[in-house]
């Protein structure tokens, strides 16, 4: 007799894949052994066999190797698995049984995962760029251990404010036929808040170089001076990141036109309270210049944060979002092309895109807000990319660096009320 409710269910695709992966580190078994000395001869012996099998699976692989299963490891490790179990019953006390401890459940998890393995799943193993040797069983398509889940209830609902596509989604959290989507409006209205996306930058990897570090800088520092306000910079990775900071701090005028705020890619709740709290209401009424904090799509900030009224007026995204080129990336576009859809799109642009709407709905959270949303890639003004934006999104308009301040200015004068 229940009925789930998922919120923010567009990070329940990736967070479930996960869920249901598992992978082994060779390093991670030589670990153990070590810590495990001669305590337990019987266990060493089963180490040094699951050893010795990712060592010949190892000399196969160049870079990566997707395999049809892994039988002969998964014997290996259960026979790892039933002398662990042994060695644990003990009074425990001795030094890194932790470390042990940590290994079982890896094995444990991986088993378990291993029998749920179906057409959903790739086995692989690879060769990490850290120089450890690892098998995964990865969960591309989580949907059959998601079904599982969602029968002992009577229904479900999914819900988030950037489900889109939605047939990508559909196809990732429902195989019923009698399940439907449903598109709601925003309640927000559109003539208080401005949709910008530029022609004249891009974020390519190759054109990622000063002149366009110091295009998006002098993007960034006109946005900051056509109205004194708090503004968040998303950028598609740290690095990026560094590299506008870089440019910002040679040519830029961050005294006189705004204060600069920088995302640490290791921050404590203390921090992230920290940060927030310069937002405020207060801290802004202290500043003579705008603040323009440089953040990262898809991190800390570019979700689950609400900064309404005057306490952030505009968002400025650099780039598509696309996930770095990775093993996993390559194996869920292939999968995908496998399934006669566009593996590009599904595996790169349908993720960007959900990182972009992110984002840009730091903005605008109440019916009262107002604000600006600029969009920093040239791409975004492509077919494949405009089919992607909301329906509230068809007001975007084109624009460059020499039209910018006019379409701010024009914008932010009807707006008087708002300091």
């Amino acid at each position: 007799d229940y009925f789930f409710l998922m919120d923010e269910a567009h990070n329940l695709v990736s967070r479930a894949r996960e869920m249901y992966s598992a992978s082994i580190i060779k390093e991670e078994v030589l670990l153990t052994k070590k810590v495990l000395g001669h305590r337990a001869p019987a266990l060493g012996r089963q180490l040094t066999r699951l050893n010795k099998a990712l060592l010949e699976m190892k000399r196969e692989c160049d870079g990566y190797q997707v395999l049809k299963d892994a039988g002969h490891l998964v014997s290996v490790l259960n026979s790892v698995f039933g002398e662990m179990e042994k060695y644990l019953e003990k009074p425990g006390g001795e030094d890194g049984r932790d470390t042990i401890l940590d290994f079982y459940f890896s094995v444990r998890h991986f088993l378990n995962m291993y029998e749920r393995v179906d057409e959903h799943y790739r086995i692989y193993t690879e060769l990490l760029p850290s120089g450890e040797f690892v098998i995964r069983l990865y969960c591309v398509n989580p949907i059959e251990n998601l079904a599982q889940c969602l029968s002992q209830g009577k229904a479900a609902v999914f819900f988030s404010a950037t489900l889109l596509p939605l047939r990508y989604y559909r196809m990732l959290l429902s195989d019923q036929e009698e399940d439907y989507t449903v598109y709601v409006p925003s309640p927000f209205p559109q003539e208080r808040r401005l949709l910008l996306a530029a022609t004249d930058v891009t974020s390519r990897y190759t054109r990622r170089n000063e002149t366009e570090y110091r295009r998006v800088l002098h993007y960034i520092q006109a946005m900051a001076s056509a109205k004194k306000g708090n503004y968040i910079v998303f950028f598609p990775s740290y690095q990026y990141m560094n590299r506008v900071r870089e440019v910002e701090k040679r040519f830029g005028k961050t005294g006189k036109s705004m204060e600069v705020l920088i995302q640490d890619s290791h921050m404590t709740e203390e921090e992230r309270e920290a940060f927030l709290q310069k937002f405020s209401p207060e801290r802004t009424a202290e500043r003579d210049t705008s603040l323009v904090a440089f953040c990262v799509m898809g991190g800390l900030f570019s979700e689950g944060i609400d900064l309404t009224g005057d306490r952030l007026i505009g968002v400025i995204v650099v780039g598509t979002g696309l996930p770095m080129v990775c093993t996993e990336q390559k194996i869920l576009q292939g999968y995908f092309e496998e399934a006669g859809k566009d593996g590009f799109a599904y595996a790169y642009q349908y993720p960007g895109m959900n990182k972009v709407l992110q984002a840009a709905g730091r903005v605008i959270r109440t019916a009262s807000d107002q604000g600006v949303i600029l969009l920093l890639d040239d791409r975004f003004w492509r077919r494949e990319y405009r089919e992607l934006f909301p329906r509230e999104w068809s007001d975007v308009k084109r624009v460059s660096l020499s039209s910018l301040e006019q379409e701010l200015q024009a914008f932010w004068s009807r707006f008087p009320e708002v300091q």
